[in-house]
């Protein structure tokens, strides 16, 4: 037993595994434990035109709800207030936008009508952006539908006031208008729909993948070490290419005809998906493939922890994150980049690449040129190359 607990495999293991640990808790708990709402982007359309009452008062409701926003303004939300419906709905189309209360011209109006004999139920509308993020967009929901709620009590209460200093009754059918005197319709634009998983199949798609072209490029690269286990040349960067280009053209094909043929996802343009999957995977294939090229089977490590650490944080929205994943981590991975063209296709029914390469794009042609300038490295020593040819 003293030789087993004198072994260094054990103790460096032992050490290597408390290491583990300590990288995976913050991997997929670090930036999702706590996650905490901060300048949520909302849209607020005011274009209600007020009333004058019998007695001479002016009431405008609408603008009563934009003033307590902007006086009650808190770190959580991010309130734009825009001058027409259309300009929410295309800001939402844009993905500037989780949400946007539109509040019509004759709201008061109608409100007023209620007391009438000829009432006028006054109507309200809520956008929830779905396909921005599943998540997101809850949240958005819930924080629109609490103003609202709160702003239907203080129309109530100024009726019921309106109602006791004209000394008047209500009828029974006022009675019931009133327990909600403004009604509230919803409509989700960009709908995520079914077999999407629960809106996250972008997420989905870029994990996917990372790993599928990882474990490509890592065959690949073995291939090529073994043959030419010497300084690189261009025979082999253009052997390597072109053994990614089949393999992530299969990959691509295999995946889009499982997702839609077997798990029926919804796909409405098979042609620009495609597309987008056969980019973005060539994209992490460079990635990929510089990393191997300079770093050699040390980088294997650094792009698995890159996806670890990724992953929980892609099917959230950026707003919950923590300043420091958001600044650090999220600002910078392709897979954020992906995940947002992925929605484009999937959600929004714009094909992200009509508006060039983006960032992603730049990203993989940086890839691709230090997988090129490989050919510049210096030649390993020959003891490194006899590793390389035994092995």
């Amino acid at each position: 037993m003293k030789k087993f607990f004198k072994q260094k495999l054990f103790w460096g293991g032992f050490v290597g595994i408390l290491l583990a640990v300590f990288i995976f808790t913050f991997a997929f708990m670090g930036s999702t434990v706590n996650p905490t709402l901060k300048e949520m982007p909302l849209a607020v359309v005011v274009q209600d035109e007020g009333v004058t009452l019998p007695n001479g008062q002016k009431m405008n409701f609408g603008k009563i709800l934009e003033d307590q926003l902007k006086k009650n303004e808190k770190a959580s939300i991010d309130w734009t207030f825009l001058n027409s419906r259309e300009g929410a709905v295309q800001g939402m189309n844009e993905k500037e936008y989780y949400a946007a209360i539109v509040i019509p011209g004759d709201l008061s109006q109608n409100i007023f009508s209620l007391l009438s004999e000829k009432p006028m139920q006054p109507e309200v509308e809520i956008f929830i952006n779905e396909g921005m993020n599943m998540t997101g967009a809850t949240m958005a929901d819930q924080v629109t539908s609490g103003i609202l709620s709160n702003f239907n009590q203080q129309v109530q209460q100024n009726l019921y006031g309106q109602i006791d200093r004209a000394q008047s009754t209500m009828s029974v059918e006022q009675s019931k208008i009133l327990s909600q005197p403004v009604q509230v319709r919803k409509e989700k634009l960009n709908q995520a729909g079914s077999h999407t998983a629960n809106g996250n199949t972008p997420a989905l798609f870029t994990q996917i993948l990372w790993i599928t072209t990882f474990i490509s490029s890592m065959i690949i690269y073995t291939v090529i070490k073994k043959l030419e286990p010497g300084k690189w040349n261009f025979s082999a960067i253009l052997s390597q290419l072109l053994g990614g280009l089949v393999f992530v053209a299969s990959i691509c094909g295999l995946v889009l005809w499982l997702t839609e043929g077997v798990l029926d996802v919804a796909i409405t343009n098979n042609g620009e998906m495609f597309m987008l999957l056969l980019f973005t995977g060539l994209i992490f294939f460079f990635i990929q493939g510089a990393l191997l090229n300079w770093i050699g089977y040390a980088a294997a490590p650094l792009i698995i922890l890159l996806l670890f650490f990724a992953m929980p944080i892609l099917t959230l929205p950026p707003e919950v994150l923590p300043d420091i994943t958001r600044d650090w981590l999220y600002s910078w991975i392709p897979f954020r980049f992906s995940v947002e063209a992925f929605k484009d296709v999937l959600f929004f029914g714009s094909n992200p690449l009509e508006n060039g390469i983006g960032v992603l794009g730049y990203t993989g042609l940086a890839g691709f040129l230090l997988m090129l300038s490989a050919v510049f490295k210096p030649e390993r020593k020959a003891a490194d190359q006899n590793s390389i040819s035994t092995d």
